[in-house]
């Protein structure tokens, strides 16, 4: 699905990526050129400010403007670019909430993971040692809802909490999946780092794509479970799910979505499709 979303829309999505790109190179640059540095004054004075408008306030904030992109493309096929902005607009406010969880989290995690090594290592290394893991652990969890965290919040158009909650819900119950996930998100980082201009015309779109089909599925997962109980639509989506369940085994009526029946005709002749 991901694959055939980024294909039919490519053109939006690198026009997307472009101007999610421009918006953070001031800011990256001055805080990557202040830390370089390693003068303590101009990391906190320029770095901190610079990473704190970059990943708090700006990548949540197209994030959530290319899920919203991404979900016009899976439910109706078709989708204006100036729908990027038209979710920016709409879940502004709940996204900048969403980015200063995150930051503080990210920061107090990795602070205290720090903390309870170096400090607590020499007189009760067991013990810190152990804080330490914990934090690296929920350090991971706190990485892995980033995935689905703004797909999430487009879909069920929920508050801060609830969005969060669900987010780290989804990746509980589903540890194999996300982690499986979160390889195609770290293939995607290093590719972007070896070759710069992948990450400036299709990395942050591709990613966003990548973890609204994930979400996709996901939802249709839940409305499976949810039909097969109750006979009602479980609700993760934004939209009634076209799944069925039968003889008491989960069935997907995938044979309706265009995005999961094509092959290479499709991909190497579109127009005889």
């Amino acid at each position: 699905m991901a694959f055939w979303v980024f294909y039919d829309h490519l053109g939006k999505l690198v026009l997307a990526n472009l101007v999610w790109s421009a918006a953070l190179l001031g800011p990256m640059l001055a805080g990557v050129s202040a830390f370089v540095t390693g003068d303590g004054f101009l990391i906190f004075a320029i770095a901190v400010p610079a990473f704190g408008l970059s990943f708090g306030v700006l990548v949540p904030l197209f994030g959530a403007g290319l899920a919203h992109l991404v979900k016009e493309f899976i439910d109706t096929g078709d989708g204006s670019f100036l729908d990027l902005f038209r979710g920016m607009g709409l879940y502004w406010r709940r996204a900048l909430g969403v980015g200063a969880v995150y930051v503080a989290g990210v920061a107090v995690l990795l602070t205290s993971g720090w903390f309870y090594a170096t400090w607590l290592g020499s007189t009760s290394p067991l013990l810190g040692y152990a804080m330490s893991g914990l934090a690296m652990w929920c350090l991971a969890l706190v990485v892995l809802t980033q995935m689905l965290v703004m797909p999430a919040l487009v879909q069920k158009k929920g508050g801060v909490a609830a969005t969060l909650k669900l987010s780290a819900l989804l990746v509980l119950d589903n540890v194999v999946f996300c982690v499986g996930l979160s390889v195609y998100f770290v293939m995607l980082a290093a590719l972007s780092l070896v070759v710069p201009p992948f990450g400036v015309f299709f990395a942050p779109s591709l990613a966003v794509v990548l973890s609204s089909t994930a979400y996709e599925m996901l939802a249709r997962k839940y409305a499976a479970i949810e039909r097969e109980k109750t006979g009602a639509d479980g609700g993760l989506a934004g939209r009634e799910s076209s799944v069925v369940s039968r003889c008491g085994k989960l069935v997907f009526d995938d044979t309706k979505d265009d995005y999961l029946n094509r092959g290479f005709r499709d991909f190497w002749t579109p127009w005889k499709a």
